[in-house]
């Protein structure tokens, strides 16, 4: 370990011992991870559209902070393919294409398919717990939807988390980080599918279908169960692009 200087008795300390210079940088950081997630947060929420235009100055009061860490976080939303940056015009909310996304649902599928298959054969006691853990969150969300209206959001959380676990149950890391990845694209397209298409139960049926065959460790049945799940997800979307078209034409796009 490099030696460190002796700081001396006027060396100005935070909390813990840290100089002040180390308590300003790790406060930076905290804003700039805060206002990341923030604002990722508020494109897959849907609380900003598809395509919409982002004023920073806006954006960076609605968040109250400055424009350094405000664009930092676009920056990274742009790499992740959330936004997208134009020279002389700014950034904007991704528009969702349709044929990337079926694309990137073949993709899944496949990843999907595999890690249930995998999960059956490995995973423990510990694994099943956390899985109905989820099913038991998304049944009481169904029945708190009952005649309600959907909550979008917390439906697509759920959803996703239930795939994610199952991916780390098989311990392989690979298809851990290609899962994230596909996913993370896919957000905002699986947003617009629970918003404008009428799931009655929100993939509840098909999710326990999933969990319970990996219970029974039913390699076929998880399969065949992750296969079709994501098989409606591409016969909605076909729906999403109608709605798209006609929105798009009905404000002359």
């Amino acid at each position: 370990m490099p030696h460190r200087p002796y700081q001396g008795c006027g060396s100005a300390k935070g909390t813990g011992g840290a100089t002040m210079a180390e308590d300003k940088t790790g406060s930076d950081q905290s804003v700039r991870q805060k206002t990341y997630k923030e604002l990722k947060a508020m494109i897959l929420s849907g609380r900003l559209r598809p395509s919409e235009r982002l004023s920073e100055s806006r954006l960076a009061e609605r968040l109250g902070v400055s424009r350094t860490p405000l664009r930092e976080a676009l920056m990274k939303l742009e790499k992740e393919g959330l936004v997208v940056g134009q020279r002389n015009v700014g950034y904007s909310v991704v528009d969702v294409d349709l044929p990337t996304v079926r694309n990137l649902l073949v993709v899944r599928q496949v990843l999907d398919v595999c890690a249930a298959e995998i999960a059956c054969d490995v995973a423990t006691e510990e694994d099943f717990a956390r899985i109905r853990a989820i099913i038991e969150e998304m049944e009481a969300l169904n029945l708190s939807m009952a005649g309600s209206r959907v909550d979008a959001a917390r439906v697509l959380d759920l959803g996703l988390r239930i795939h994610r676990v199952i991916a780390e149950i098989t311990r392989n890391d690979v298809l851990i980080r290609v899962t994230e990845q596909v996913y993370e694209q896919l957000q905002l397209a699986l947003l617009l599918e629970i918003l404008w298409i009428d799931l009655k139960d929100a993939g509840l049926e098909e999710h326990q279908a999933i969990a319970n065959a990996i219970f029974a460790r039913d390699r076929v049945a998880a399969g065949t169960a992750a296969r079709l799940h994501v098989e409606h997800s591409l016969e909605n979307m076909a729906k999403v692009q109608e709605l798209l078209d006609l929105r798009r034409a009905a404000s002359g796009l």
